[in-house]
């Protein structure tokens, strides 16, 4: 059974979402994760630092804040991505993806880090529950994501054709209302 609706994630124009049995994997599995979310995004970020200390100089010298959005970020995305329409998901990516690289610097090969970072992040707090299929729906998952936010960031590289020019920092993304879940009315890092 194929991770994706159809297509290739990252580098595809636009980044298919992923299938449903992969959504409700990772679903199922932020139930571990939302009852230790202090502890993931420890994980998250001490996995990161390790594999790119270089990354270090972007975060501030304290993490607490951070670790709180990217928690929230992260169990608020996956939350919206079960419902049918994600083009206002995706439009919040693309914006975020445009805000890292703006604000912070983030450039496309940081992604990979992010990645691995948070998938071991996921499979220690998850324990035993952590299986290879997991592993691919997570990973899946998250390569959905990035090629949002990847995009989000060339578009400041190449604008569109005929499009006002970006200011150098524009303020955080503005967010859809929550319909059902309040972690949504926070979905930014």
């Amino acid at each position: 059974m194929s991770q994706l609706d159809e297509g290739p994630i990252i580098g595809a124009t636009s980044p298919r979402r992923p299938a449903p049995a992969v959504i409700e994997a990772v679903r199922a599995s932020c139930r571990a994760v939302a009852d230790r979310p202090v502890r993931l995004a420890e994980e998250f970020y001490r996995e990161l630092f390790e594999m790119a200390p270089q990354l270090r100089t972007m975060f501030p010298p304290d993490m607490s804040g951070q670790m709180q959005k990217m928690t929230d970020t992260l169990l608020a995305a996956i939350t919206h991505l079960a419902e049918t329409d994600t083009a206002e998901l995706e439009g919040v990516l693309h914006r975020l993806g445009a805000d890292h690289r703006a604000r912070y610097g983030v450039e496309a090969e940081h992604y990979g880090y992010i990645g691995h970072a948070l998938t071991r992040a996921v499979r220690e707090v998850a324990g035993p529950q952590y299986t290879g299929s997991l592993s691919s729906s997570w990973i899946a998952l998250y390569q959905w994501v990035a090629a949002h936010m990847t995009a989000g960031a060339e578009s400041l590289d190449h604008p569109e054709p005929g499009a006002a020019a970006a200011p150098a920092v524009e303020p955080e993304p503005a967010l859809p209302a929550q319909r059902s879940a309040p972690l949504w009315s926070r979905l930014r890092v």
